[in-house]
Parts: C-alpha cells; sequence; structure tokens
C-alpha cells in the first residue's frame, strides 16, 4: 500500500475504528510491559511503530508512560496525530518512518511496540527481516517488542469474502465494503475497500482503497525473530494473555526480547 493511500485513508481513520476500544489495549500493553520489563511506566522509554493517529500512546500516556515516540509511514497520520497530541497537550514525538526506514529514528527504547498487525503489511522476507533488525537495534539490550499479527491458520479457513462496516457519529458517516481474497501459493491477501462518506444526507466522497498483507504462520513467525536476534517471551491470543493459543486464533500477539 503506497503513503499516498495511507493519507487519503487518514482523513477517516478516527471515524472508522471510533469504537476500537485503544484503552482496553493500552492495558494490555501495560500488563505484558510489567510481566516482561522491570522499569517502571514512568521512566522507560517506549515506541510506536505504525502508530497511525497515537491514539494508542494518548492512552499509554494516561497510564503514566512519560516517554513515548511514535512513527508511521503515512504523512496525513503524523499530522493528525501531532495536532491530537498538542490539542491534549501531550509531549509525544512524532516521525514519518515506514518499518523499512525505522532506523532513522533517533536514539533507544525499552519497549517497541506495533498493534493492529500492522506487520502483515511487510510482504516480502527481506522486508521482513530488515523491519525486525531496525526493531532490534533501536531496543536497548534486554528490551522488549511486543506486537500482535495474522495467523496464517485462521486468515486461510476463516477470512470473510465480503464484508461491509458502517461508522457513523453527531455529523459524518461512513459506509466500507471489503473484498478479500487470499493467494495460498504466495501466502497473500489482497483487501479491497470501497469507501462513501456522508456529511448529512449528502454523499461528500468516495474513494477505493487496495491493501496487500502477508499472513505469517507460527514457525516462520518464530523463524524471523530468531534470525533477527530476539528471544520470544511470550506469545497469546490477542488481548487474552493467560490463554492457551488455538491453531485457529486469528490475531496472536507476542513478546519478544533483545537478548
Amino acid at each position: 500500500m503506497s503513503t499516498r493511500q495511507f493519507d487519503t485513508y487518514a482523513r477517516f481513520y478516527n471515524l472508522l475504528y471510533k469504537d476500537k476500544n485503544y484503552k482496553k489495549e493500552a492495558a494490555y500493553i501495560h500488563q505484558l510491559i510489567s510481566q516482561h520489563y522491570s522499569k517502571k511506566q514512568s521512566e522507560l522509554t517506549l515506541l510506536d511503530l505504525a502508530c497511525g493517529t497515537g491514539r494508542h500512546l494518548f492512552e499509554l500516556s494516561a497510564l503514566g508512560y512519560a516517554h513515548l515516540s511514535g512513527s508511521d509511514i503515512a504523512k496525513a497520520m503524523i499530522d493528525v496525530a501531532r495536532e491530537n497530541a498538542q490539542q491534549a497537550s501531550k509531549q509525544i514525538d512524532f516521525y514519518n518512518y515506514s518499518f523499512q526506514e525505522a532506523h532513522n529514528i533517533p536514539g533507544k527504547f525499552d519497549v517497541v511496540i506495533s498493534m493492529f498487525s500492522a506487520v502483515n503489511y511487510i510482504t516480502s522476507f527481506e522486508d521482513q527481516l530488515q523491519t525486525f533488525k531496525n526493531i532490534y537495534q533501536l531496543l536497548e539490550k534486554g528490551g522488549i517488542f511486543i506486537f500482535d499479527y495474522w495467523n496464517g491458520n485462521a486468515v486461510v479457513r476463516d477470512y470473510s469474502p465480503v464484508k461491509v462496516l458502517r461508522k457513523q457519529d453527531d455529523q459524518a458517516e461512513i459506509i466500507r465494503i471489503s473484498k478479500t481474497s487470499i493467494d495460498l501459493v504466495k501466502q497473500a491477501t489482497t483487501v479491497t475497500f470501497n469507501c462513501l462518506y456522508f456529511e448529512g444526507q449528502q454523499r461528500i466522497d468516495e474513494f477505493e482503497e487496495v491493501h496487500h498483507l502477508h499472513y505469517y504462520f507460527f514457525s516462520e513467525m518464530n523463524n524471523l525473530l530468531k534470525i533477527a536476534g530476539f528471544n520470544v517471551l511470550h506469545q497469546s491470543p490477542f488481548l487474552e494473555p493467560e490463554r492457551t493459543i488455538d491453531p485457529y486464533d486469528w490475531n496472536i500477539s507476542i513478546v519478544a526480547q533483545k537478548v
């Protein structure tokens, strides 16, 4: 997916995901950090890669995390994040880099997170390995990388060819029709979004997004992390850290440590 497409998506991102429970997800991230890293949240440094409009960072700030940064491939997403941070008087540093460019982000971090299965947008082995190596270099020794990804077993068995999402607030409404196809040989998913945006009864915009994603299998993900130098500390279904993974859980969470 190109940065230009992400720029279009950014205009409607918060409305599309207005019901996403960022507060619950931030509490989950905090739980994983508390279990696997010794520093208090007021002391550690945290970077959110593929941070979108910064919603996870704002919730983590509310939990007492004081040294926060975020980066996203889409400048429009970062522009929204910076504006929201300024309005909320949040001291958060934002950067406009992709996973593959993350080595340009200054400093070292105790924790790097990447949520909403963002790593599925990295579609080639070369880019996947470069991404994990970049994250490894961004971390302090002993630092942890927390992320989630789509489980290939679930994608192949349970994907929906067509889905409709409708979101509205007091002033606007967006309808998104998703069409999904999978390539079992290339281990790839293509999701085409057709979106209609309304204000009142008037259609204001109509656009199409094409998202290309790679779904991972368990051993593949663990091997990638191992090659990059990580030690996997924890794996569980997303938002369920105490539950044993079922082979068909869609979202899998990982905590990996720089050794």
